[in-house]
């Protein structure tokens, strides 16, 4: 394939907006057919038109000339001509003389019989390998590495060496015009360079005109151009589209691409053969200017070699040859029409699909590897655009297509047609363009779905509103072109009041697309405005929708207990009132007990009072709370009201010995001897979390005043605290109380707090005698009994007997 330096005219199709586009640098290169040769390896060839001869030769190794005719079909073989390389055509075309280097000779055979009519000798070791004819003689280049020289044979046959006053180093090749005339030119390369010399061959004479080292380090083959005024040098290494004049062999313009491949041909009328892509294509193109006719690709792993092109005399054909990478399997091609570029044709609508009745704006472009001349402002031809739909099936040509000239953006011009799709059925177009000149004709159709598809929606709303104030709504049909004004939106409102939706209205769709909703909502809420478009005559229906909140007045609501604390058990009863509202009077009561999951209390509509009424027994902290699912002009509302449980807390000092009265108070008794006063504290119901603060106070001086006291200290998991302290620590015969206050935890707490009820007590300095030896019997206090003794977390450990 081609390299990409033909991209800009691709880049022009795309801002015409053609759907389908081929550039220049896209075009897909002709492929050729090969043809194997019964030849094991290829040198030369030669075009006999008149006689409809194909003359190849082998080289070395070979043992003729292969003869085809000019498709390349039925070959022979020309016997007795070992070894045969290059080939050239008498003046007149009448013989065919071949070089055969390994016989010192050259041979002259009939053009017209193929027999050989004479042999010429040119001398031992001399190995004549080129040919050319100019100026009415036969020339041919000879000489091994080291040494070699241009020679002629005469008309009569007399060979003569060393027509060249210079010095070879090698036996040169040849080259002249396609048709005869009295320049010559021959090469050879000389290390990373090549010397060429040109010549003008007249009478029978050679005169030297230029000669100079050109950089061409991998000289493969050369031509000169129609008119003789410039030579043509390949090369692959150094690829070049130098044109270098044969009268002083200075660089002189360039021809139309670089001359790339290892060989290169020129045709009569000028035109050239060669590539400046890769190996494996050639290519046909103009001397100079621009871009190329065409490129043709050899379709497998074949490539070009040396002297492997060769112009049939009219132009309308080119013979390539290609081999293998070893040089084997010649394989001949065959491209008609070279000089005819190839033209494809780009475009389509602007835009699809269409729907029915839509505008459309048709554009077709031209695309070709070969740019305009100079002065041209179209692709010169003519142009047919039909169009097919059900009214016309068989094509209607349209006459009105605007031409636009070619423009720096539109390299070959194009033509723009407009009109209506149809209102059903299938829509077409038929290009044909005639070729002209240069450039060949090329037809194509193109189809253009016609069928109705979704605009677009898209509204703009106010996220809130008034009630009964007016409102707007915007809205946008968007189209991805033209369009035809065409169908109505039809606005359904759903609210509060009509959940099942209503219809709001119709509204007209502007020729831009746009439509505008106008509203008052008289019901509160979320409004929801549902938008849809019926598609018209000519498209498909769209919906969408917005939400709008209209205000609500908020309602008078509150919750209310007939207490704020509560033991456990109680029952509690809660009063909701309902101000006033619109057409909802219902209410739901709930009561979150700490911890626990919501529980609903009772529903309905509030009494003629505005109130409803439920009970719920405590257990815990309760949350009641109050909800008004709202209506259409009164607001959704929930109220709260939190009520506290108080535990119960229960006492008991351990082992007291006796009790004794002062006043109306009664006293724990204790004695010293018992070591440690304990006291013991219960509370439920049992919660994680919390904690107890014990308060130890003695009297002295008529008051009561704080001895000590143990902080916040975790009860057990059970809910209990034992709390102790050693009897030595009092003072005999005083009088001391004791009482604790339990702390709920600080999150997520079951109850409130409380205090217990003072404990009273006394030491005496020693225990009294008893019975029995031992402890006295326990008694416990009068407070309650505690079920059993366990160490608290962090605080004085249970006193034991």
């Amino acid at each position: 394939m081609k390299l990409a330096r033909f991209s800009a005219p691709t880049a022009a199709a795309v801002l015409l907006g053609l759907t389908t586009v081929v550039g220049p640098g896209a075009v897909d290169a002709s492929a050729v057919s090969g043809t194997p040769l019964p030849i094991a390896h290829f040198a030369h060839m030669v075009v006999d038109a008149p006689h409809g001869h194909l003359f190849i030769s082998g080289g070395a190794g070979t043992d003729g000339i292969l003869v085809t005719d000019l498709d390349g079909a039925n070959p022979t073989t020309i016997d007795g001509e070992p070894g045969a390389t290059g080939l050239a055509l008498s003046g007149d075309g009448s013989t065919l003389y071949a070089a055969l280097p390994g016989q010192d000779a050259i041979a002259a055979i009939s053009a017209e019989d193929l027999t050989e009519s004479a042999r010429y000798g040119t001398g031992a070791g001399t190995g004549p390998d080129s040919l050319a004819v100019a100026g009415g003689t036969l020339w041919f280049g000879y000489g091994t590495a080291g040494a070699g020289g241009i020679g002629s044979v005469a008309g009569d046959g007399t060979v003569t060496l060393r027509r060249d006053s210079g010095s070879w180093s090698a036996a040169p090749t040849l080259a002249t015009t396609p048709a005869p005339s009295g320049v010559l030119a021959a090469a050879a390369q000389t290390g990373t360079t090549s010397a060429f010399v040109t010549y003008r061959a007249e009478g029978g004479t050679l005169t030297r005109r230029a000669a100079r080292e050109l950089p061409v380090p991998d000289l493969g083959d050369f031509a000169v151009t129609a008119d003789g005024q410039h030579l043509a040098v390949s090369s692959w290494a150094d690829a070049s589209a130098d044109r270098y004049r044969t009268s002083d062999l200075a660089v002189d313009g360039r021809f139309a691409v670089p001359v790339a491949a290892r060989a290169v041909a020129v045709a009569p009328d000028g035109t050239l053969a060669g590539c400046g892509c890769n190996g494996y294509a050639f290519e046909t193109f103009p001397e100079t200017g621009g871009g190329f006719y065409d490129e043709y690709e050899y379709g497998s792993s074949l490539r070009l070699p040396a002297h492997g092109l060769a112009w049939s005399p009219d132009g309308s054909r080119l013979y390539a040859v290609g081999v293998d990478a070893s040089g084997g399997t010649p394989t001949l091609h065959v491209a008609r029409e070279p000089e005819t570029a190839r033209v494809r044709l780009g475009g389509g609508p602007a835009t699809t699909p269409l729907a029915p009745g839509e505008a459309y704006s048709f554009r077709v472009g031209f695309d070709s590897p070969l740019p305009l001349d100079a002065g041209q402002s179209m692709m010169p031809g003519t142009v047919r655009i039909t169009r097919h739909d059900d009214a016309d099936p068989d094509g209607v040509l349209i006459t009105d297509a605007t031409a636009t000239r070619a423009t720096a953006a539109d390299f070959f011009g194009s033509y723009h047609v407009t009109g209506t799709a149809p209102l059903s059925g299938p829509l077409g177009f038929g290009v044909d363009y005639s070729g002209s000149g240069h450039y060949g004709p090329a037809g194509r159709t193109f189809d253009v779905p016609v069928a109705k598809y979704a605009p677009t929606m898209t509204v703009t709303a106010p996220a809130t509103a008034g009630r009964a104030a007016p409102m707007t709504i915007t809205g946008k049909l968007t189209w991805p072109h033209a369009h035809v004004t065409t169908g109505a939106v039809h606005v359904v409102r759903t609210d509060l009041a009509h959940p099942s939706g209503y219809s709001a209205g119709t509204v007209p769709v502007s020729a831009d697309g746009g439509f505008t909703f106008h509203d008052t909502p008289g019901t509160g809420g979320a409004n929801t405005y549902a938008f849809g478009y019926d598609g018209g005559t000519s498209y498909l229906p769209v919906k969408t929708s917005a939400t709008v909140q209209v205000s609500r007045t908020t309602p008078g609501l509150s919750v209310t207990t007939d207490a704020k604390t509560y033991r456990s058990g109680a029952t509690v009863k809660v009063t909701a009132h309902l101000g006033t509202t619109y057409d909802s009077r219902s209410v739901t009561l709930y009561g979150m007990p700490a911890g626990g999951t919501r529980v609903r209390l009772r529903s309905g509509e509030v009494d003629a009072h505005g109130n409803l009424v439920a009970s719920y027994k405590v257990s815990r902290n309760t949350v009641f709370s109050a909800a008004f699912t709202g209506d259409g002009r009164y607001a959704p509302r929930t109220v709260t009201a939190g009520v506290t449980l108080t535990p119960t807390v229960r006492t008991a000092t351990r082992h007291p010995l006796s009790t004794t009265r002062v006043g109306s108070t009664t006293y724990q008794v204790f004695y010293k001897s018992e070591t440690d006063m304990g006291y013991d504290v219960q509370v439920t119901p049992r919660q994680s979390g919390g904690c107890l603060t014990v308060y130890v106070e003695h009297y002295w001086s008529g008051a009561w005043h704080p001895t000590t006291s143990q902080r916040c200290v975790p009860l057990y998991g059970d809910g209990e605290y034992g709390y102790g302290r050693a009897l030595k620590l009092f003072t005999s015969n005083d009088h001391y109380r004791v009482r604790g206050h339990y702390t709920p935890p600080a999150d997520g707490a079951w109850t409130g707090g409380a205090w217990t009820g003072w404990t009273y007590l006394t030491v005496r300095p020693r225990q009294p005698l008893v019975g029995r030896r031992g402890r006295r019997p326990l008694r416990r206090a009068v407070q309650g009994p505690v079920s059993r003794v366990r160490e608290p977390v962090g605080g004085a450990r249970p006193m034991r007997g």
